[in-house]
Formats: C-alpha cells, structure tokens, sequence
C-alpha cells in the first residue's frame, strides 16, 4: 500500500486530501501542530522545522502533501526537500501555484509536482464540484491525480502555474476583493443591520450572503489569495478604476455612457449570459423560499 504524507493534514483541506487518498486505498499520515479530529496516523509538529519522526515517516513515502497556506508550504518545501528526493510525487493546495513550483523546479527537479486548488469550499461534498490541477509539464503523476479527483466526481481542469495563477486572479482575487469592499463599505455606516437584512432585496441578500461564507474561513486564505498572486494587484486596480469611471459618469450625468458600456458587457458575456440569468434567477428564488418558510414567492 503506497503511504502519503499530509502536512497541515489537521486543516479543512488537508483533512480533505486524506478522505480523497484514503478512499483509493492510500495510506496516509498527517503531520501538524494540532492533533487531527480524525483518525488517523500523525505526528504532531511544526513542518516549518525538521522533526526526527516526521523525517521517518517521509523515508518510507511514496508522496508528500502540501496542505499548508502558501508561506509555511514554501517554507516548509525548502526545509525537507533534502528528503522529497525520495518520493514520486509532492502535490500542493495552494491557492496561488507559482511560488511553490518555482522553489519545487530548484529543490527538486527530478521530483513530480503537482497542484491540486479545489474550487470550492473542502467542507462541501466534492461531487460535481471543479478542481485544477497544476503542473509545469504534464506528467504520469499529474494524469494519476486528475483521474483520482474524477474517479471521487469532480470536474478537472488542467493548466500550468502561470497560468493558474492568471486565472484565479479573476476567478478569486477579483470577486473576493469586491466581496471585501462591499462588507468594508457597509460595516462603515453604522446601519442597523438586522433592518437592513429584512428588507434587502436578493442582490443584497446574496452579497450579505458571501459576506458571511468569507468571515466563516479562516482569514489567512482570503490574505494569501490577495498578497500571494502577482497578478491580484492588477485586478485589484482595475476594480478600483471601474468604480471610478461610474463616479465620474453618475457626477457628469452621463447615462449614455453608462448604457454604452453595459452594453459592451452584455456582448462580452453573450456566451455564458443564458445560463448566468438562470443561475441569478436560481439563486434569488432560493433566498427567497428560504425567506418566506417555504413558499414560492409566486404563491403570496
């Protein structure tokens, strides 16, 4: 039975990185600060540093796990990649890709790396749900991987650091950012805010509702997620451009521009504006059922 080694393994994701390599018949253990709430075989310590059983655990290893946030996964990369020499593969879940295969590429080149970043919260039930996995070139070990994570349900997509990184600029950077400048905003006036939930209409209710998914985690995810992806700043910017452009079109009365580029968008987003219109109408129908005990809005 080939044995994986989890660090961070007592955290959401590595706890869901050992029900994916358990279930293939794995075995597996975790290695953390914190004793797991789970059972199965640890060694509880601090990966930033060498630790004497840990070291024998990775000796008879056939993959090492990165579930760590992306400063202690570097950190740690560098500090037992003298034993990772050993192994088949080293996998990693950090949200932003780079960093850690640019130190893998020096560490350990003749070493199989690959980044598995679930696109959705570890606590949910994975089938269905879209993951990426991340290699600088495709390889056995990476095709290994996408079938495991397609074997347990979920929907695989495979792209390089680079451009992993590009992508989730987009696809996290820039709606967390959003997501964290309306909470700002909002926590700024003081309101009251138990009125201010029961007469909010769906697009409120839905970014109150995001709101909370992000207070729920852990703040250091939503933290590297900003700091750790060299492409987030730029998102960052052009959120702050775009809210400027609205001021100035709103203070220069300027409603044709205003249509003008919600019409650019609409154009831009033709392809995937069917479906989008149907999540949105799916979304606000369950706020509101779960709003009126039940009931279909329709029915009042």
């Amino acid at each position: 039975m080939s044995q994986y080694v989890i660090f961070g393994g007592a955290g959401v994701v590595g706890q869901f990185m050992a029900r994916l390599l358990e279930s293939e018949g794995y075995s597996v253990t975790v290695a953390d600060q914190v004793a797991p709430s789970y059972k199965v075989d640890h060694v509880i310590c601090d990966v930033r540093y060498l630790d004497h059983a840990l070291t024998e655990k990775i000796k008879v290893a056939s993959g090492v796990v990165f579930a760590l946030p992306e400063s202690a996964a570097a950190a740690s990369l560098v500090t037992y990649a003298p034993l990772l020499t050993s192994v088949d593969l080293v996998v990693n879940t950090c949200s932003v890709q780079v960093p850690f295969h640019q130190i893998a590429a020096d560490c350990l080149p003749s070493v199989s790396v690959v980044g598995v970043n679930p696109m959705f919260s570890p606590k949910l039930a994975c089938h269905g749900r879209p993951v990426v996995v991340c290699e600088q070139v495709q390889s056995q070990a990476g095709a290994m991987m996408s079938a495991l994570l397609a074997r347990q349900g979920m929907h695989v997509s495979q792209m390089n650091p680079s451009i992993h990184d590009n992508n989730m600029a987009l696809c996290q950077a820039l709606p967390h950012a959003a997501i964290l400048s309306f909470l700002t905003a909002l926590v700024s006036e003081d309101c009251d805010i138990k009125v201010i939930y029961q007469i909010a209409p769906p697009p409120m209710k839905t970014l109150l509702s995001l709101a909370a998914r992000i207070l729920a985690n852990e703040p250091e995810t939503y933290w590297d997620i900003q700091a750790c992806n060299q492409v987030a700043g730029q998102q960052r910017e052009k959120l702050m451009a775009s809210l400027s452009v609205l001021n100035a079109q709103v203070d220069t009365n300027d409603y044709l521009a205003f249509a003008s580029q919600l019409a650019d968008s609409k154009q831009y987003l033709k392809d995937i504006l069917p479906q989008s219109e149907k999540d949105a109408e799916c979304i606000f129908q369950t706020l509101m059922t779960l709003n009126t005990g039940g009931k279909d809005e329709h029915s009042c």
